[in-house]
Formats: C-alpha cells, structure tokens, sequence
C-alpha cells in the first residue's frame, strides 16, 4: 500500500514540475521576450534616433542575445516606468 501512494506521490509532484516549468516558460517567452522587447524597440530606436536596434520590430527572434537582452529590459524599465507615473498622476499612490 505504501508503495502505491509513494508512486501516486511521485506521479503528482511530476505534473507539479511540468506545470512549474510551463508556467516559466509562459512568463519568460511572452512576458519579456515578446512583450518587453515590442515596447522596448521603439523607445530604442528614439533614443538613438534611429540607428539602434539594427533588427527590424519583427525580428526579435534572430537578434544577438545581448541586443535582445538589452531591448527587452529597456521595454520593462520603460513599462514600469510609465506604470509608476500613471499612478501619480491619478493619486493612487
């Protein structure tokens, strides 16, 4: 009897762990790769007005991992940024 709760135990901490990883997955590719580097390009391309990224917007998936990496996190700086105005700007802080 042991066993068979030891293997349903194993069984259940298994999908546990897929469901973990999905959900990393999920928050990784979506959230920052996609989402922050579409906010991030054109606030790149202003600020260097217009010679950086040399990728085009749709072509994050075959930029450098740096460039990437960097336009992304100008994407997230530039979303929280502009989340943390809005609530001063409408009191809710």
């Amino acid at each position: 009897m042991e066993e068979l709760a030891d293997g349903a135990l194993k069984g259940l901490l298994r999908l546990v762990g897929i469901v973990v990883r999905v959900l990393i997955w999920l928050i990784w590719e979506f959230c920052f790769e996609t989402v922050a580097w579409y906010v991030g390009w054109p606030v790149c391309r202003a600020i260097s007005l217009g010679k950086l990224p040399q990728e085009s917007i749709t072509d994050h998936e075959r930029a450098p991992s740096l460039t990437n990496f960097n336009v992304s996190m100008v994407g997230l700086v530039s979303l929280f940024g502009t989340a943390i105005v809005v609530t001063q700007l409408a009191g809710l802080d």
